[in-house]
C-alpha cells in the first residue's frame, strides 16, 4: 500500500506528528468550522467538541492509521477503515466532505509543523 520511500518518510515524521497531534487537531477543527460552520452544526456532536473527545478521537485515529501503515506497509488496515466508514455512513458523510477534511487537516499539519512539512513529507 505504501512505497518504501513513503514508509521511511512517515516513520521518520511520525514522532513529530504524534507529539503535536493534539495541537494539530485543535487547529484543524478551528479551520474546518471557520470555513464550514454547517459541518459543526449538522454533523459533529457539540458535547464531544466542547469536552475534547472529538479531537482525541481524531488524534488517535491519525496515529493508529499511520502506525498501521508503517508497521505493515503492504497490508490495508481494513478493520479500522471499515469501522470509520460505518460511522461516517451512518452520519451521511459525502465524498466532497472528505476532500474538505483533507484540505483542512493538511493545512493544520503544515501550520503546526511549519517548514518540516516538505513536499516529500506531504506526499507521503
Amino acid at each position: 500500500m505504501l512505497s518504501e520511500k513513503s514508509t521511511r518518510t512517515i516513520r521518520a515524521t511520525l514522532p513529530a506528528v504524534g507529539a503535536a497531534i493534539d495541537e494539530i487537531a485543535a487547529v484543524f477543527y478551528t479551520k474546518l468550522f471557520a470555513a464550514h460552520p454547517e459541518l459543526e452544526r449538522d454533523l459533529f456532536n457539540r458535547g464531544n467538541q466542547a469536552n475534547g473527545a472529538q479531537r482525541q478521537a481524531l488524534a488517535g485515529s491519525v496515529a493508529a492509521f499511520a502506525s498501521a501503515l508503517i508497521e505493515h506497509p503492504d497490508v490495508r488496515p481494513d478493520t479500522m477503515l471499515t469501522r470509520i466508514a460505518h460511522k461516517h455512513a451512518s452520519l451521511g458523510i459525502t465524498r466532497d466532505q472528505y476532500e474538505i477534511v483533507r484540505t483542512h487537516l493538511f493545512a493544520a499539519i503544515a501550520d503546526v509543523l511549519g517548514e518540516a512539512v516538505t513536499d516529500e513529507v506531504a506526499a507521503a
